[in-house]
């Protein structure tokens, strides 16, 4: 009776560990790198002033979302914006991917999804006026090691 538990014993730790030799992961293999697109929401975006200082305040939300079918984590996330008449830098926000954790709950975008990173931003320009040019740009390392860069210019007015 001994040796048929060791043999049923047998039988079933093979079948358990054959189960496992299969590629069961989620990862399509034939894709050598993800793809993002970035997207504004609202596009342009709408800026409101404050009439005694001049301070400009936009909000917004950026759509990052993985079109390839292969996930990575969020390296940065950041939001340039500049004077339209001098190209001068006039407000920037960053975030890396320990910021994306805070301020979104993850950095990590998987296959096909959308990750969605709200931010804020003030600026004055030196005429007083309110359209600037927004630049967003992230980063984000892919499950195969490839970084991968994109960027979207936006109006602000």
């Amino acid at each position: 009776m001994s040796t048929r538990r060791t043999l049923l014993a047998a039988a079933g730790l093979a079948a358990a560990l054959a189960s496992g030799c299969g590629n069961n992961n989620n990862t399509i293999t034939d894709i050598p790198r993800a793809a993002l697109t970035v997207s504004v929401e609202p596009t342009p975006v709408p800026p409101s002033q404050n009439v005694l200082t001049g301070v400009v305040s936009i909000g917004y939300k950026i759509h990052i979302t993985e079109t390839a079918g292969l996930g990575g984590v969020m390296q940065f996330v950041s939001s340039s914006v500049y004077d339209p008449t001098t190209g001068q830098l006039l407000s920037l926000t960053y975030f890396d991917g320990d910021d994306l954790v805070v301020f979104v709950g993850t950095k990590r975008i998987n296959p096909g999804e959308t990750l969605t990173v709200p931010q804020t931003m003030s600026y004055t320009l030196p005429d007083l006026s309110k359209n600037a040019t927004l630049v967003i740009n992230v980063q984000m390392l892919d499950d195969r090691d490839n970084t991968i860069n994109q960027s979207v210019l936006v109006k602000v007015e």
